[in-house]
């Protein structure tokens, strides 16, 4: 168990300190450091972090850890939610409107602020929608991104 608890923390620096965007790029930077990992146990690692692959300003993608102290229970949660509930999510400027079905936006709205995802300065919910308002365009895109790769329709 030790060895892992080291492993997933030098992930977790790894990943604060790096723009990596592959397992193979992880599994290489670790190998360098003289942690050799197999692809079945770092995907389990990066699962077990809740770490997520997220589009960079700059084009391309990154792993990033959650924005906040969220759990994976919270991630689960989430990801339920979501798949359950979700009709549509669309961006318009630096707002995201979420359509869930009819009761259903105010469970949608607090798991996604028990996630703390940092591009999102605020969330507000009705009956069956949610406006989440974010400080730019880009991260707007950016949280559209996270909740179409949680329902399946990202790459």
């Amino acid at each position: 168990m030790r060895n892992k608890q080291m492993r997933q923390t030098r992930i977790r620096e790894l990943l604060f300190a790096e723009a990596i965007d592959t397992h193979e790029k992880l599994a290489e930077v670790l190998e360098q450091q003289g942690i050799e990992v197999s692809q079945s146990t770092l995907s389990k690692d990066l699962r077990e972090l809740g770490v997520v692959r997220v589009p960079q300003a700059i084009g391309g993608f990154r792993y990033t850890l959650p924005d906040s102290g969220a759990t994976m229970r919270d991630r689960h949660i989430l990801d339920r939610e979501l798949q359950d509930f979700l009709v549509q999510a669309e961006q318009a400027a630096n707002l995201v409107i979420v359509r869930t079905l009819s009761g259903h936006a105010q469970s949608v709205c607090e798991a996604i602020d028990r996630i703390g995802w940092n591009e999102a300065a605020g969330t507000i919910a009705g009956e069956n929608t949610i406006f989440i308002a974010t400080r730019s365009d880009a991260e707007a895109t950016a949280v559209v991104d996270k909740i179409s790769a949680v329902c399946g329709e990202g790459d």
